[in-house]
């Protein structure tokens, strides 16, 4: 038992050290070579852009839970059981997938969330490395 919970803390250090987003939250961007700057740009590009369309997903899915409600209320208008019953229940579905859908993506997502200071600070090392060139 003791050797689980030590493998699951090494495993989550090993997890976080291979985030480079959080590595240059963490230490900056000047360990890494100019080549690999401009592929996390692309790639930080990439994760915000499934992000983006994640959270789209994520407040469709919140916001049909008005739809069900709509929907029941025009079911018991015209007092039909199944779909009162149908909508009742499918309220709560919407807005339990929401929010495990959120702390999901929140949690896969994490240094995503602060893309913008990431960007900054490798663009920021990129226009440093490109003006040292200059001076040469």
């Amino acid at each position: 038992m003791k050797d689980f919970f030590l493998n699951r803390q090494l495993e989550r250090i090993e997890r976080e050290a291979n985030d480079d987003f959080r590595m240059i939250l963490s230490f900056g961007a000047h360990c890494y070579p100019t080549k690999e700057l401009h592929q996390l740009l692309r790639q930080l590009e990439q994760k915000m852009e499934k992000l983006s369309y994640y959270r789209r997903i994520l407040f469709l899915t919140g916001g049909t839970t008005t739809l069900w409600i709509a929907l029941n209320f025009l079911f018991q208008a015209f007092d039909f059981k199944a779909g009162i019953y149908l909508t009742l229940s499918l309220a709560p579905v919407s807005i339990i997938a929401f929010a495990v859908g959120t702390i999901l993506v929140n949690r896969r997502y994490k240094s995503v969330k602060q893309a913008h200071q990431i960007e900054r600070i490798i663009v920021e090392e990129i226009d440093r490395r490109r003006k040292d060139a200059s001076i040469f």
